[in-house]
């Protein structure tokens, strides 16, 4: 009853943010739930920072300063999807406009986001030396933690939530690299003591030939499909999205854009793409090509042509 009556005051004190902070970080702990904890930790950033992304929109200079911000990444992203569609369509992007906008908007909103995301967990990496350096300037005249100061336990709070986004970017990590946390974690301890380490036996592993005969041949086939089928399914739906963005694009060239008629002689099942007036790209659905269709470029067969050369 006693530690209850000393919890539930501090508990009410908290505010919404903080009390994320503090179940991402008991999730964390006693229940191991490395996604969880992530999750809780991004809900409670954009709890606390977008009333402050709000003051910064109403000001001149900040609205400067985040159109600028994205249209940075509005940029990056037209670049990349040109590129998308230039690697399905095997030829240049100008020649599928509507296709170009279509990859734009697929891949716009993801990389916004998770730009975005990344820029809220490096800002939080910097919030410590801003801190300090509020702490610097107290004997100076400073009063108060004004960026935090009517929160409870300010400097608790950015130590708890420095750990947190730490936490957070080393799922990302993984994430990217398509490893589990702990193992991205081993692999960082390891790192330096690999490098500047090698045994006798690893020398004599890389004179020795490897060989899939003998007695272990079938064990280390085993091994090796357990470690490639050891990949998380985390990192494989974070994957999926772009592959099947790239199905999508294939999918609304052929349905959308490209042409059943045309002037140029084609298969039936085929549509087409005119480039200029003596070459077009067929499109044909082919279930063994990478995207479902195959783009081939192809000089046109038309009678106008024919009656040139005649």
């Amino acid at each position: 009853m006693s530690i209850n009556n000393h919890i539930k005051p501090i508990w009410f004190k908290l505010s919404t943010a903080q009390k994320l902070y503090l179940t991402a970080l008991i999730a964390l702990i006693f229940f191991q739930s490395g996604s969880l904890c992530a999750l809780l930790t991004m809900s409670a950033l954009v709890i606390e920072f977008w009333p402050k992304f709000i003051k910064l929109w109403h000001s001149l200079a900040g609205k400067a300063l985040i159109l600028l911000f994205y249209a940075t990444i509005a940029n990056f992203v037209l670049a990349s999807a040109s590129s998308i569609v230039n690697e399905v369509a095997l030829v240049s992007s100008a020649d599928f406009n509507y296709t170009h906008n279509f990859a734009t908007l697929l891949y716009l909103p993801p990389s916004a986001l998770l730009i975005t995301v990344i820029t809220l967990l490096l800002l939080q990496l910097v919030l410590p030396l801003y801190i300090i350096a509020l702490l610097l300037i107290k004997p100076f005249g400073s009063k108060q933690v004004k960026f935090i100061s009517q929160s409870y336990s300010p400097l608790l709070t950015a130590v708890v939530r420095f750990f947190l986004t730490i936490f957070v970017f080393i799922n990302l990590a993984a994430l990217a690299e398509g490893i589990s946390t702990d193992a991205l974690i081993e692999k960082l301890q390891n790192l330096g003591s690999n490098s500047s380490i090698e045994t006798a036996s690893t020398k004599n592993q890389k004179l020795a030939p490897k060989t899939n005969s003998g007695p272990n041949a079938k064990f280390n086939a085993q091994l090796d499909k357990k470690e490639s089928d050891s990949t998380p399914v985390s990192s494989i739906k974070a994957k999926s999205y772009f592959e099947l963005s790239k199905w999508l694009i294939a999918e609304f060239a052929f349905n959308f854009e490209a042409n059943t008629h045309s002037r140029c002689k084609k298969a039936v099942s085929s549509k087409v793409i005119e480039l200029n007036d003596y070459e077009i790209v067929e499109i044909t659905p082919d279930q063994s090509m990478p995207y479902g269709y195959q783009f081939i470029v192809r000089a046109c067969e038309s009678a106008g042509i024919s009656a040139i050369k005649h």
